[in-house]
């Protein structure tokens, strides 16, 4: 188990990568993560931030926005408001699906918005979640984001009832847990399996865009953020249409990045 602090996304995501780097085949178990300011980017972070993103889109990869935006859809929100995010993106997401080859993508997003009960009644987690905060904000743990039941067009995060026999390919982020503290929303993420490369930076952007959404709507603070990988990879190989690199690559990226802020990433 490996405890990684740092102030800022872009410093958390060079600080994983280089432990996994160097991690017996360039992979561990549990590994927590935890930035205390994760909507903040310095001017280094912003500079690693674009170093990260150019190589993705340079490998092939889904850029950084698009991974974050496949957790909660902030464009849809600074543009049109929450009564958007809540009514109109679900079928947004479920129109790009169709048209695309990966048709999981944006499933987090439409699975925070979309769920049913267990009557059967089509429900909006992330709506309620938000009027539960602002109606109890005095209870700390009592605000959970789940699997519950899945609805036949969505791929959702695991539920035994669909995915107890897959194997690859499901969904990596298991649960969300948030929490009301000081005035703040912290929030908790665990992953099954996690790609430090193609997918860490952009799940951190995305979780904290989510976080901001919340504490937003719920007119609270941001606290911190925590993810618990309790599967890490440094990930290489990939195929043309995930991303394509080798190590060399990689480490060529984490030292690039390591230059851009002229020191170590402060921790936290």
């Amino acid at each position: 188990m490996q405890l990684i602090k740092a102030q800022t996304a872009p410093a958390v995501w060079l600080s994983a990568v280089k432990h996994v780097q160097g991690c017996d085949q360039h992979e561990d178990f549990d590994v927590i993560l935890h930035v205390t300011e994760p909507t903040v980017l310095s001017k280094q972070d912003r500079a690693v931030y674009q170093e990260v993103d150019k190589f993705l889109v340079g490998h092939g990869a889904f850029s950084i926005h698009t991974v974050a935006e496949t957790i909660f859809p902030l464009d849809e929100y600074l543009r049109k408001g929450a009564a958007s995010v809540y009514d109109d993106f679900p079928a947004k997401i479920q129109a790009i699906q169709k048209g695309r080859d990966d048709g999981n993508w944006g499933s987090y997003a439409y699975r925070f918005l979309r769920q049913k009960d267990a009557t059967g009644e089509v429900f909006n987690p992330l709506k309620e979640l938000v009027a539960k905060i602002a109606d109890h904000g005095k209870y700390r743990a009592s605000f959970e984001m789940n699997a519950g039941r899945p609805l036949e067009e969505d791929i959702p995060m695991y539920d035994a009832v669909t995915d107890r026999k897959r194997l690859y390919g499901g969904p990596c982020l298991s649960h969300l847990s948030i929490k009301v503290h000081d005035g703040k929303v912290r929030l908790n993420a665990t992953y099954r399996s996690h790609y430090y490369v193609r997918r860490l930076l952009g799940n951190l952007v995305g979780l904290g865009r989510l976080q901001y959404f919340i504490a937003n709507e719920t007119k609270l603070g941001i606290g911190t953020l925590t993810i618990n990988s309790t599967f890490a990879r440094l990930d290489t190989g990939g195929s043309d249409s995930c991303g394509k690199w080798g190590k060399r690559d990689v480490d060529a990226l984490i030292g690039r990045c390591r230059v851009l802020y002229k020191s170590e990433p402060v921790a936290a």
